[in-house]
């Protein structure tokens, strides 16, 4: 999977990526985001709720969506709810997809165990820096029921510094056909950054609400994050 995780002043550079998934696979395109960063701190914890939208019912290449969260240089922590050419592999049906908790690095690829979503299920993701100050651990849950859908850990260290959306699309892939609607969005900093919201930068039609921090600048929050479908 090619990932973003170029940090700017005006967020995650969408003209960076990285092969992960395979060596092979072809660049093909971006549908719209939102991202902040980098902060003059670091990211502790960013939470989040995804409403997928309905899969392509067929699909050419591979195509995700993802919150991504990095300094540039190091791990992108990141979960995925993926559409594949066979979404067998998760026990998905028609229309579902897969979802999985991810992090990608010098290493490849590591991946939880996977899940099947519907575009109306509203998926919880979560990425909280343990106690240890090295730690992320990806907790992905349905809200509706409570569901723990993937789980992944890793120390990838205390340096995520930026945080945003992706919808990539892989091998010519059958593009998204459903918004995307991200909700309770909520980052988390080490000490306070009064000028982490300046950073917010949004592409291809994407937009936001209700952007605003609390705790001195410590804590930054949106209503909703929306993706129009590709």
């Amino acid at each position: 999977m090619q990932l973003l995780p170029l940090l700017t002043t005006a967020g995650l550079a969408s003209a960076s990526l990285f092969d992960t998934r395979s060596t092979n696979v072809k660049r093909d395109s971006w549908g719209g985001s939102v991202s902040l960063g980098p902060t003059k701190s670091t990211i502790v914890n960013a939470v989040t709720t995804i409403i997928p939208g309905t899969a392509p019912s067929s699909q050419n290449g591979e195509l995700f969506l993802w919150p991504g969260m990095s300094n540039g240089t190091g791990d992108l922590v990141q979960t995925t709810l993926e559409s594949w050419p066979d979404n067998s592999w998760c026990g998905a049906t028609t229309g579902q997809w897969c979802v999985r908790a991810s992090v990608f690095g010098s290493f490849g690829q590591l991946d939880g165990n996977g899940s099947p979503v519907s575009g109306t299920d509203k998926v919880r993701i979560e990425y909280n820096l343990e106690s240890d100050g090295q730690t992320w651990n990806q907790t992905v849950t349905n809200v509706e029921t409570g569901v723990l859908l993937s789980t992944y850990a890793r120390a990838s260290g205390p340096y995520m510094t930026g945080y945003g959306t992706g919808t990539e699309c892989d091998s010519s892939c059958t593009g998204t056909i459903a918004a995307q609607k991200y909700t309770g969005t909520k980052i988390t900093l080490a000490s306070a950054d009064a000028t982490f919201g300046d950073t917010i930068a949004s592409a291809a039609g994407a937009t936001y609400t209700g952007l605003k921090s609390s705790k001195g600048g410590k804590v930054w929050s949106m209503e909703t994050i929306n993706i129009p479908a590709m």
